[in-house]
């Protein structure tokens, strides 16, 4: 049943994110980070004009960063989330561990459209790449819908069964075990998504694990993703920090 059409009153999703709000979220940031990577994917691969080889290669090019990242997260999850759910709460991801297979497929008949769409003879073009933005178009619908339950109802597994601190654990290490190249991006699409307290939250636990020539440095590579007033009020953030830890 899709979550849209599930009757939940809206003071009961209200009472739920209140009551919870306090607790550590495995999933918010990345997700965010998700969702505008798969949404700007989409919206490049519809207006990519398919007639121009390097707009194609282009659009191409993302697809298959997506494609990969989206692979690798389920890779993630799999290992240290659901793992970690089932000790304590068995069954408990049995739903979801079968949609991440359903996604594996779906990465695959992607790629192999996508593949199809590049070797596409001119005439084939227009229609090689309407199915291709049409298969994508689902890819992302069922991946919003995917998140929001993990959101959802893995959230409470993991707030039941789990303490924050234990919680932060598995975090920091599923974070340890993803390569840099992989990290860069997931930071990219992150940072600007986050809210301003989210942001500052994110950031400041960074400095407090890195040197700070290594911090400087994330910071250089955040600041064109946001705008000026964002930016600004990071830095002022960040400085009053100092500051009061000072």
């Amino acid at each position: 049943m899709s979550l849209l059409t599930q009757e939940i009153p809206v003071d009961q999703l209200v009472e739920h994110a209140l009551d919870h709000s306090h607790r550590f979220n495995m999933y918010q940031s990345v997700h965010k980070g998700l969702r505008a990577f798969m949404a700007d994917t989409l919206v490049r691969v519809g207006s990519t004009d398919y007639s121009d080889a390097q707009e194609r290669e282009e659009a191409a090019d993302q697809l298959r960063t997506l494609l990969t990242i989206c692979g690798e997260h389920l890779k993630h999850e799999n290992r240290f989330l659901h793992v970690a759910m089932e000790r304590r709460a068995p069954g408990s991801t049995a739903s979801c561990a079968q949609e991440h297979v359903e996604h594996v497929a779906h990465i695959e008949a992607l790629c192999a459209c996508l593949n199809q769409a590049l070797g596409a003879q001119p005439a084939q073009l227009a229609s090689a790449w309407q199915r291709l933005y049409q298969l994508l178009s689902l890819f992302v619908a069922d991946n919003y819908e995917h998140m929001l339950l993990e959101e959802r109802e893995h959230n409470a597994v993991l707030w039941r069964h789990f303490s924050d601190e234990e919680l932060i654990e598995i975090h920091d290490a599923l974070l340890a075990s993803i390569p840099a190249e992989e990290m860069a991006l997931h930071f990219r699409w992150m940072v600007p998504q986050l809210s301003h307290p989210e942001r500052v939250a994110m950031l400041g636990g960074m400095r407090q694990g890195m040197p700070p020539e290594v911090f400087a440095s994330q910071l250089d590579l955040a600041r064109p993703l946001l705008n000026a007033r964002a930016w600004h009020k990071l830095q002022a953030a960040l400085a009053s920090e100092v500051v009061c830890h000072g």
